[in-house]
């Protein structure tokens, strides 16, 4: 377990801790989604069960800074400090910039229209200070994608806290966080669904990452629902990264018609999706014989 996790804060799932005091509900589904967590392992390694109840209670970071990469303040190498900020802080600061320089440039002009001249003039820094945080482009754009997906993936997360341990409703709030996020930029949903698969192999396999790290989570809700699922002949994996993919796929095309179908519509139809697998899981699961004691 790394520093960083073994110093995470134990809180409860903040939209959750209220109620817990007053009824076992709150408690109960706390217990489940623990439950779901523990399967969540390999792939999706932010899922860790101590890691996930820091994750939920951490805010996304203003600066957008990785923690873990933060350096322990008073360290050699520092440097002058100006206004009380230390020159490794004015460097993160620089770098923060760029990347909500880079979300912008990107998101309106696309990623093969971009150069460094533009980032810097959005951030209103100098091409020393680029040279400084990354290496090219593609070193930023990487930068500025594990960001949106790491906001795109806590959100999910929040959103499946704070519901009922049932398919519909689990696959409701967890679609419709995806289209709001999206809604709010398509500009940097567009970045993130479309440019990223165009840049080389190296960014469609972190893309490729990103797609089997939601459906390791889509799949750890399901075998916490249908523990025997696989025992009717369905592959919990296989489904996951189905759903995923015709997720991905209608939000992709709707990003590309600028958003223009109602938001609701789009949800209602690919909730429409999840129902369906989640109805017939349930047919096959209840038709099995009961297990031995």
């Amino acid at each position: 377990m790394s520093q960083d996790v073994a110093r995470a804060p134990a809180l409860a799932f903040p939209t959750l801790s209220r109620a817990t005091k007053s009824t076992g509900g709150a408690r109960k589904r706390r217990n489940w989604l623990d439950n779901v967590v523990r399967r969540c392992g390999g792939p999706c390694a932010v899922l860790t069960t101590s890691y996930f109840k820091w994750y939920l209670t951490m805010p996304v970071s203003r600066n957008r800074v990785n923690p873990a990469a933060t350096p322990s303040s008073g360290t050699a190498g520092a440097g002058r400090r100006y206004g009380g900020v230390d020159s490794q802080e004015r460097q993160r600061q620089r770098k923060d910039k760029l990347v909500e320089a880079a979300l912008i440039v990107f998101g309106q002009q696309g990623y093969h229209h971009s150069t460094v001249r533009d980032v810097c003039k959005q951030a209103q820094l100098t091409s020393r200070y680029f040279y400084e945080s990354f290496d090219g482009m593609k070193a930023l754009f990487r930068e500025v994608y594990n960001q949106v997906n790491r906001e795109l993936m806590q959100r999910t997360i929040v959103a499946l806290a704070a519901c009922q341990p049932e398919p519909d409703l689990l696959a409701e709030a967890a679609l419709r966080a995806f289209l709001q996020y999206i809604g709010e930029d398509p500009l940097r949903a567009r970045m993130a669904l479309v440019d990223a698969l165009s840049i080389d192999q190296e960014m469609s396999g972190l893309v490729e990452k990103a797609s089997e790290d939601f459906a390791q989570l889509l799949a750890s809700f399901m075998q916490q629902l249908f523990p025997r699922l696989e025992e009717t002949g369905l592959n919990v994996a296989i489904l996951s990264m189905g759903l995923v993919g015709a997720n991905i796929r209608v939000a992709t095309q709707w990003v590309n018609e600028r958003c223009h179908t109602p938001q609701e519509t789009v949800l209602r139809n690919l909730l429409s999706l999840f129902q369906a697998a989640s109805a017939h899981a349930r047919r096959l699961h209840d038709a099995l014989p009961a297990a031995p004691n």
